[in-house]
């Protein structure tokens, strides 16, 4: 019935875990910093926060301040999702989409600036404007949630300065946590990430592709292969890079054939084999939930939770006093 914690446990092993004197290692994944975004040429003293140091993986949330007198920034593209608002009535003129507008935005008429959108803005009054970059990855994966379809098949129709209250909403959100302590916010942020793309994605989004072609499933080989690489980094962030790698496959064939095969997308299929390593572990083992939640692969114990009651209907408590 119960399992000890040594180097040797080949349910560690499954999970991608290493022991180093006793301690449970897991590989961290590396912060989206704002000099990967569109804004990484903007000096640092310009910047009133980020959230480079609180290691958010998936988008990157700063405050810059603006004054009248500066010269124009200039941005370079960035294959991710531009959103920006001004917490405060600002002027600023913008040549984008080959075209120059005169604006006035506030906290209730975000900037929305579709992935790969090269940026001249002029600050024309002085002001604080809350930028967030959500990864091309992220969108990808909330696209294939909604729709059943890559990234790929849409088009981000970029929006500057509407009235968009709900958007300005989630963007608000996000201006608060991040003042929260490092870590106190990552569940928190890595939702609120998702809900910007899946409002982007329902308001600005065209579809390039009605009609996709109907998919190859994966050959037994690959099929084999995929699942044998997500059972053994269960306790990993796995991404959709790691495996196109792994097929060498593009993206959009790599979600179609994978449906094709196990008729779910690959994050639902990640996830619910999460859920089933852990109720491997609630069943077999006498470890603390806590550890079973990072040993699958969730964020922490709530995350844990959230997604057990959902997909088992019980939480991870009440399933281990039942099937013990």
């Amino acid at each position: 019935m119960h399992q000890t914690l040594d180097s040797n446990n080949p349910g560690l092993r499954d999970v991608g875990i290493e022991l180093q004197g006793g301690m449970i290692r897991r590989k961290k994944e590396l912060p989206f910093r704002l000099d990967q975004t569109a804004l990484g040429i903007i000096s640092k003293t310009r910047v009133v926060r980020t959230s480079d140091d609180l290691g958010w993986p998936n988008i990157n949330v700063s405050l810059v301040a603006g004054k009248p007198d500066e010269s124009s920034l200039i941005h370079r593209a960035a294959p991710d999702l531009w959103l920006a608002m001004s917490l405060t009535q600002a002027d600023l003129a913008l040549v984008a989409d080959g075209r120059k507008r005169d604006l006035s935005i506030s906290d209730s008429r975000p900037l929305i600036i579709a992935p790969g959108t090269p940026l001249v803005a002029d600050v024309r009054s002085a002001g604080t404007l809350l930028h967030a970059f959500v990864r091309r990855t992220i969108l990808s994966e909330v696209a294939n949630e909604l729709f059943g379809r890559d990234i790929s098949f849409f088009e981000i129709v970029s929006s500057f300065g509407a009235e968009d209250p709900g958007l300005a909403s989630l963007l608000r959100s996000l201006e608060w946590v991040l003042f929260e302590p490092a870590g106190d916010a990552d569940l928190k942020v890595e939702y609120l990430a998702r809900a910007l793309a899946a409002h982007v994605l329902r308001k600005n989004a065209t579809v390039l592709h009605t009609r996709p072609a109907a998919a190859v499933p994966l050959t037994n080989r690959q099929a084999r292969l995929v699942s044998d690489y997500i059972r053994d980094h269960l306790s990993l962030k796995i991404a959709l890079k790691d495996l196109t790698s792994l097929l060498n496959l593009s993206q959009t064939s790599l979600i179609r054939r994978f449906r094709a095969s196990f008729q779910q997308s690959p994050h639902q299929y990640i996830v619910a084999a999460r859920v089933g390593r852990a109720r491997e572990l609630l069943e077999w083992s006498d470890l603390p939930i806590v550890e079973i939640a990072g040993l699958c692969g969730f964020t922490d114990q709530t995350h844990l939770g959230v997604v057990f009651r959902r997909i088992v209907g019980l939480t991870p408590s009440q399933y281990r006093q039942l099937a013990q």
